[in-house]
């Protein structure tokens, strides 16, 4: 009697069918494990479940085709050699090497896989780690879990969408003219699959991204805010007075001189007698032209007798035409109203959408603006005229640095600049950290021994420069956060040199286990991008009521630690009268 055939028997040939099928690398497979792994070791901000799922999938995803690459190298220029070796040798591979290397190629998968949901649950505590620096949420082993399928998934789409580029240049190089040699005709179809690809990349997906946001944004930008009606006053910009219609001002700039506190409102909040708050802007419809759009917001300061009040302030916007609400509200506190705010619009896109269009528009917006304001602020007598300061936040930052030459022109200029967390790409951020003191970290610096500039990462360390009276007159102030991604992301994270910033000892709110990979760390920042904000005040690109203590600081020393302590809990009561919605 003949037994029956177990059935695990066919187990092992159901598996070889099926990875004969997907034919997968598998130095490709073991690279992409590697990389995977790699993508769980901390970074800037904690990753929700989608987020590490999508760092894990692109960095194993860069693995695997390294590990293709290997692989074909050794195929094409390293196997024949060692195959000639071995022949000459009298030696040759057993009829059943094939069969049993595939057989441990497919059990060393398996094991990968569940390595990997092991590690996985290891991971958790850096993700712990990062959370608790950050005083954000932090996940459980059981809902990190969720981070494999998605990056599992995200990785296998990679694969696909390579081999979709490899059939690409298999089905090139068959249909190139016959006549042209095989090495031309392979040469010209990779040719064209780059040249595609890159094609891709950097002009096709950002232009639909950039169209879409576009037409998205155009819609919203002609919306009137809710909560929000046009302003009565005739220090604000689209009231009756003003010569900019209300129409043209958008949904940032109407939330801008709609919104805020009138010289009442500062009055039932801090008990003390107050002015009413200047407000002037000009939309991207108010005019044709940066230059002809920064000329009506001097015409606005004018009208206002802007000349007259303690301090002026330029803002460049963000993306969208936002100002900051925390940064207005807080200078008209500190100075019971008696200021003026001038800002202008040159876009409608958010700032991250903005930054991969055009930044150059950034820099024209805020180069017009500021350069007018200070021209007008120029033929004010010396001895009677406001104190002249400029803020940035974000793109704001490269918007207003782009009016100056130099340091030297900043301080020529204006009297005190408040900029908040400043993107990687700003020039002069980026030429005074390089030439910081000796000693001092790229994340924490010093420079010229903080006479001019001077830099805070946290609330701390702005509450150490109250009342320091060997900081000068024009004084320049940087807040980034060890924490924020927007500060820390370059292109430059890809490969080496390391930046100083992850060589040096951790800043305040930076996990000490994140160390720079190539390739690896540039994913895990760009992943901390869309969330920087996603974090509470104080961490990330969310600097909160930071700002308040930098705008007390560079306007003069009039303010002391007891007069900012009370601004705050002023400027707390001031935010919850606000709408909601920003």
């Amino acid at each position: 009697m003949t037994l029956p055939t177990p059935s695990i028997a066919i187990k092992p040939l159901l598996l070889e069918r099926i990875w004969d099928r997907l034919g997968p690398d598998p130095a490709g497979l073991l690279l992409g494990a590697v990389f995977f792994v790699l993508a769980l070791t901390p970074s800037l901000l904690p990753r929700d479940l989608l987020v590490q799922g999508v760092a894990c999938g692109l960095c194993a995803g860069t693995g695997y085709l390294l590990g293709v690459w290997l692989s074909w190298n050794w195929r094409t220029w390293i196997r024949t050699a060692v195959r000639a070796l071995w022949a000459s040798s009298g030696w040759s591979l057993p009829a059943w090497w094939p069969r049993w290397k595939r057989r441990v190629e497919i059990v060393l998968s398996l094991v990968v896989v569940l390595l990997l949901n092991g590690i996985l649950l290891g991971a958790v505590h850096w993700q712990q780690e990062v959370a608790a620096l950050t005083d954000s949420r932090a996940y459980t082993p059981a809902q990190y879990l969720m981070v494999f399928p998605v990056g599992f998934g995200l990785w296998m789409l990679l694969v696909m969408v390579g081999r979709g580029f490899l059939r690409l240049e298999d089905w090139l190089r068959r249909h190139l003219p016959q006549r042209l040699p095989m090495p031309v005709r392979s040469m010209s179809a990779w040719i064209i699959v780059i040249v595609l690809i890159f094609a891709l990349v950097n002009h096709a997906i950002p232009g639909l991204i950039i169209s879409g946001a576009e037409s998205a944004f155009s819609m919203r930008n002609d919306a009137d805010p809710p909560n929000t009606a046009r302003p009565m006053a005739a220090e604000r910009s689209g009231s009756s007075d003003s010569s900019v219609p209300w129409e043209t001002l958008g949904a940032y700039g109407k939330r801008f001189v709609g919104r805020g506190l009138s010289a009442q409102g500062l009055q039932e909040i801090t008990s003390r007698p107050a002015v009413e708050p200047i407000r002037v802007y000009a939309g991207l419809k108010s005019a044709d032209t940066d230059e002809a759009r920064a000329a009506l917001v001097v015409e606005e300061l004018k009208r206002t007798g802007a000349a007259s009040r303690s301090a002026v302030m330029i803002a460049p916007t963000t993306g969208t035409g936002w100002v900051n609400p925390i940064a207005a509200l807080s200078l008209e506190l500190l100075y019971d109203g008696d200021t003026a705010i001038a800002a202008a619009q040159y876009s409608y896109l958010p700032s991250g959408v903005q930054f991969i269009a055009d930044t150059d528009k950034a820099r024209a917006s805020g180069r017009a603006l500021v350069r007018a304001v200070v021209a007008w602020w120029k033929t004010l007598p010396e001895d009677d005229r406001p104190r002249l300061l400029l803020y940035g936040e974000s793109l704001g930052v490269i918007a207003g640095e782009a009016a100056f030459s130099d340091l030297g022109d900043v301080v020529d200029s204006v009297d005190g600049v408040l900029w908040v967390g400043p993107p990687n790409s700003s020039r002069l951020w980026h030429d005074l950290v390089a030439r910081r003191d000796p000693g001092t970290r790229e994340a924490d610096p010093t420079y010229s021994a903080g006479m001019t500039v001077r830099f805070a990462q946290d609330s701390s360390q702005l509450q150490s420069f109250v009342g320091d009276d060997t900081w000068g007159d024009s004084r320049i102030l940087y807040i980034q956060h060890p924490s924020d991604p927007v500060v820390w992301w370059s292109p430059r994270l890809i490969r080496a040199p390391q930046p100083d910033w992850l060589r040096e000892t951790a800043g305040a709110d930076r996990s000490p286990a994140m160390h720079w990979m190539p390739y690896i760390t540039f994913f895990q920042v760009s992943t901390d991008l869309p969330r920087a904000t996603n974090v509470p005040h104080g961490h990330g690109h969310h600097y909160g009521t930071e700002i308040l203590d930098g705008l007390a600081l560079i306007c003069d020393d009039a303010f002391t630690a007891e007069r900012i302590t009370q601004a705050h809990h002023e400027l707390e009561l001031a935010l919850a009268a606000q709408p909601s919605d920003d």
